[in-house]
């Protein structure tokens, strides 16, 4: 994969759940999404392969492809996100290790822990704040520093960060996370102390007035995005990100409307929602595809990365077919307005098999 060309990674593109309908969209749904993967052609597919003992890895397939965009070359988990955000907030002018430090609801059922997506916590300023205040001297006792970063999580400062694997929240989310957790089934050195920390938390929570009155209580958190920035690194985030998504700079940016697009994306995927994952297609027919056929017409040249849970397709501009010649036209959009036949022959001649491109096989795990 190669990132000379200007380029969009797409997160939670790709349907991984066993709950797709057989009969799937008729043929003039998403136009400009089907317009624009005839005129591209697919590179490349990656299959993240498991991580014994782990059911898959620790990095979402997305995050490897921002990290790949920025020339970064890390193990699986150790993708630095937190430091990068560091660097972007100017709280670090060296190489020192970062993590973030994300408050989350642990879900007890039938003897399995699940984590809850943090989002659905809805944590307003306020707790934020009262919960930094309770926390942060037990993290300072650990040679932890501190910082606020957007209401329910932080960012944390050590060398214990440094290259340690740390699974993303995304990965976890909906899942049993006993695999998960930092430092795995015996876990050494940082990672111990790192859990020791976790379940003094979990107890502080416990019994905290913030979760007096909540519906879903705040009993414990996560930590993500552990590590040291390179040397030479740049750092690389949008200052606005609505998706709390890493966003490269180095990457072409959406706008508001396209951001919320790829949010519920990532929802209705971790929700196996199949109806709000099409809605949020829609939106980015209408928005992100109509905006990149435009492009892809008139000769631009891009890449796009459709990734799901566990794999990613690289997809490249190839030089345009006739048909697409034929819709870049002067007053193309009238004579198609106008002109049934000719909307007939592209619904007969033009379907691309969506299903084809957009679902994935499910993986055991998720049988």
């Amino acid at each position: 994969m190669s990132f000379d060309l200007p380029t969009w990674v797409l997160p939670y593109a790709l349907w991984s759940g066993h709950r797709a309908p057989a009969n799937w969209l008729p043929n003039d749904a998403l136009p400009h999404v089907r317009q624009w993967l005839r005129d591209m052609q697919r590179i490349s597919v990656t299959q993240e392969a498991p991580q014994e003992p782990l059911p898959s890895s620790l990095s979402m397939p997305h995050e490897v492809a921002q990290a790949k965009a920025l020339g970064w070359d890390f193990p699986d988990g150790c993708i630095p996100w937190a430091a990068n955000a560091a660097a972007e907030q100017h709280l670090s002018a060296d190489t020192s290790a970062w993590s973030f430090v994300t408050l989350c609801n642990w879900h007890v059922s039938n003897g399995q822990v699940t984590m809850g997506d943090p989002a659905q916590l809805q944590i307003d300023p306020n707790t934020d704040i009262q919960l930094f205040e309770a926390m942060q001297g037990f993290f300072a006792q650990d040679g932890i520093a501190l910082y606020p970063y957007a209401p329910g999580q932080w960012l944390a400062q050590s060398d214990v960060f440094a290259n340690l694997p740390t699974a993303s929240l995304d990965r976890v989310i909906g899942r049993n996370m006993d695999s998960w957790l930092v430092g795995g089934a015996t876990p050494t050195g940082p990672a111990t102390l790192l859990r020791r920390l976790q379940n003094e938390m979990q107890m502080l929570l416990y019994t905290h007035e913030v979760n007096a009155n909540r519906g879903l209580a705040i009993n414990s958190l996560w930590w993500h995005g552990a590590g040291a920035l390179p040397t030479s690194a740049k750092t690389s985030l949008a200052k606005e990100n609505p998706t709390n998504l890493p966003r490269p700079s180095t990457l072409q940016t959406f706008n508001e409307a396209q951001l919320r697009a790829i949010s519920d994306l990532r929802n209705a995927s971790l929700q196996q929602d199949w109806q709000g994952w099409m809605q949020a297609w829609t939106l980015l027919d209408q928005t992100l595809f109509a905006d990149l056929l435009k492009r892809v017409q008139h000769g631009e040249t891009m890449q796009l990365v459709l990734c799901g849970e566990y794999e990613r397709h690289v997809y490249e501009t190839r030089p345009a077919s006739a048909w697409s010649r034929l819709q870049a036209i002067v007053g193309w959009q009238d004579l198609w307005q106008s002109n049934a036949v000719l909307q007939n022959i592209a619904r007969r001649f033009g379907a691309t098999a969506l299903h084809e491109r957009l679902v994935v096989p499910p993986r055991s795990e998720d049988m």
